[in-house]
């Protein structure tokens, strides 16, 4: 059992639909905490993964990375559970500065979006934040049932309950007929806004230097946007930092195909996040899996 796996069920669901985010939070942040006191193996493979990467791994430095681990299984509940709430947290509590300009020059320029997510911050927060302002999305990624029924009946009933809110689409790597590679050439050819993750290990990731350390990464991103280039596509990589208990900055960083290596590129605007917000990257837990080959 894993952090993740304790957190998310059913009981904890409940709890988290029957509470505001201010009393549902903290309730689950002590969940998790207690879960790292009985299950002392997980803490230490994440102290091993901070030291890889040189990072303190001791004291107060680790209790804040897991407590941010913990977060943002909270905040997964939450978007399973929550709709007002959800709908408020993304339009009253982040700020947005410019970070919207580059999907209206995208609508203005007729072109699609590739959207590069990875483990870090708010995550799950991200798509609302996006289909609040009326940003119609599609979203690669792995959602297993229960999981899966609850993020699509979330989705629709906001779109159905709020003027102006965008619609977001599944594409679920758990259902056995998907083939992301065809969802995703199609959205793109059809100038739309697609989202997948360039962090996570598979057999398509190379080698990535973070942080002055080689781990694992890019999920075969670069190969795929291969075919691309910066006449018919918009990049980015989004950034949701946590700056308080319910309080968010959503920060994107645009990239350019036609410049070098768009991993690379990628990974350089995740490691200027993790010198400031290092407790914030989640992937921390489970990094140990995308070091490289001995």
């Amino acid at each position: 059992m894993s952090v993740g796996s304790s957190l998310l069920n059913k009981e904890n669901l409940e709890l988290v639909a029957t509470h505001s985010w201010k009393f549902g939070r903290p309730k689950i942040i002590d969940l998790g905490m207690r879960y790292y006191e009985h299950h002392p193996k997980d803490v230490q493979r994440i102290a091993d993964n901070l030291a890889y990467m040189g990072q303190p791994n001791s004291g107060d430095a680790l209790d804040e990375v897991l407590r941010q681990i913990v977060i943002h299984y909270y905040e997964k509940l939450f978007v399973l559970v929550k709709k007002h709430e959800a709908y408020w947290m993304a339009t009253q509590r982040v700020e947005m500065g410019d970070s919207l300009d580059v999907f209206a020059e995208a609508k203005a320029t007729h072109k699609a979006v590739f959207i590069g997510q990875c483990h870090f911050g708010g995550t799950y927060l991200q798509s609302t934040v996006l289909a609040a302002r009326g940003l119609d999305l599609n979203l690669v990624g792995n959602f297993p049932e229960p999981v899966g029924s609850m993020l699509r009946a979330n989705i629709d009933s906001m779109s159905e309950r709020y003027e102006g809110v965008g619609k977001t689409r599944l594409i679920n790597l758990a259902e056995k007929d998907s083939d992301p590679s065809v969802h995703m050439i199609r959205c793109l050819a059809t100038k739309k806004i697609i989202s997948n993750v360039f962090d996570e290990n598979n057999q398509f990731c190379k080698p990535v230097s973070v942080l002055g350390k080689t781990i694992m990464g890019g999920t075969g991103m670069d190969k795929f946007l291969a075919r691309y280039n910066d006449d018919n596509l918009i990049v980015v990589t989004p950034f949701m930092i946590r700056t308080g208990d319910d309080s968010f900055r959503y920060e994107v960083d645009r990239h350019t195909l036609d410049s070098g290596d768009i991993v690379d590129s990628f990974y350089r605007s995740l490691e200027k996040r993790l010198m400031n917000h290092l407790p914030q990257w989640y992937f921390i837990h489970e990094l140990h899996d995308s070091f490289p080959p001995a």
